[in-house]
């Protein structure tokens, strides 16, 4: 009797086993996106551009005006123009990762169009002439073109690269104006003109962040503050043919850039 209940049981149990479902072992996550490796790829945004020229006038013999009026005649010649202008470009670089910090380089290459003419007119003889002096002056800057090459530190957290970037900005700056007027101390009227145009070395430095979309396209936002340093160019005054001043130009081009852009990992 015993023997009979306990196959019941056994054969019961059995059962109840195979009805159970097979153990599965749960998927593996998905390996963490890895930063290392070689891109390339566009960016495209607006750039925020100032050009700060700074006149610094030195009287000749016969001189051109009174000293009291050369400050004036300085601030005359010292335009500030601004011009808001979009940009585009293309982009390639490396990165290093080693846990969730990344190190990398990058260059870029945009088209970066600023060109504003500034044309003042009036008298800034008025210590000395307050009666008949006039000046006229037309300033113009322009650029046409942007190179950066950038080391990079980031922070990655999952799909995530936090970044900060700083190094070298490159630019063909081009810098002219003309002048005409009547000084206090000219014979007649007075030309001077100046121009220059030559590649700039400056810096570049920011902030920005990557999204990997997908284990090869990359999205990316980012912001820089380019800084071109100074152009200078000098410019001789000249009256009845005598000259009469030398007027010295320093000219400092500083951009904000914001963009953003896409690029592809290998």
């Amino acid at each position: 009797m015993l023997a009979a209940i306990g196959g019941i049981v056994a054969i019961s149990t059995g059962a109840s086993a195979a009805d159970l479902p097979a153990y599965t072992k749960a998927p593996s996550p998905p390996p963490a996106f890895s930063w290392t490796g070689f891109y390339v790829g566009g960016t495209v945004g607006a750039a925020w551009t100032k050009a700060d020229v700074n006149l610094n006038t030195v009287n000749g013999t016969p001189a051109l005006e009174d000293p009291l009026d050369i400050p004036n005649l300085n601030a005359f010649g010292s335009p500030h123009p601004s011009q808001t202008n979009a940009i585009f470009g293309l982009k390639g670089g490396y990165n290093q990762q080693w846990g969730a910090w990344v190190l990398g380089v990058e260059g870029d290459i945009s088209s970066f169009h600023f060109n504003p003419t500034v044309a003042n007119s009036g008298n800034p003889f008025f210590v000395t002439f307050p009666g008949g002096g006039s000046a006229q002056m037309s300033t113009n800057v322009e650029t046409s073109w942007l190179a950066t090459i950038r080391g990079r530190v980031g922070y990655a957290v999952d799909n995530w690269l936090f970044y900060g970037t700083g190094g070298g900005a490159f630019a063909n700056v081009k810098y002219s104006n003309t002048y005409s007027g009547v000084s206090p101390h000219g014979f007649g009227f007075e030309f001077e003109a100046a121009s220059v145009s030559r590649t700039q070395v400056g810096w570049a430095a920011g902030a920005g962040v990557d999204y990997a979309l997908t284990p090869h396209w990359i999205l990316s936002a980012e912001y820089l503050h380019v800084d071109l340093g100074s152009l200078t160019a000098a410019g001789l005054v000249t009256t009845g043919g005598a000259p009469t001043a030398t007027m010295n130009f320093s000219t400092k081009v500083t951009s904000d850039i914001g963009r953003v852009g896409a690029a592809y990992k290998f």
